[in-house]
């Protein structure tokens, strides 16, 4: 198989499984985004506060 065939393949596979094309970057997007906020949140919390 040359490079044009594996590519023509991958498009059409694609367009065969939109879906799962979607959905899997989205769902890596939404993980990391899950791991930063509970980063941050754990980081916020060893701040000192000045108010307490």
């Amino acid at each position: 198989m040359n490079f044009l065939d594996l590519l023509l393949l991958t498009v059409e596979n694609l367009k065969a499984h939109s879906f799962r094309a979607i959905l899997t970057p989205l769902g890596i997007a939404i993980g990391i985004a899950g791991v930063i906020a509970v980063v941050a949140i754990t980081q916020g919390d060893r701040l000192p506060s000045w108010g307490r």
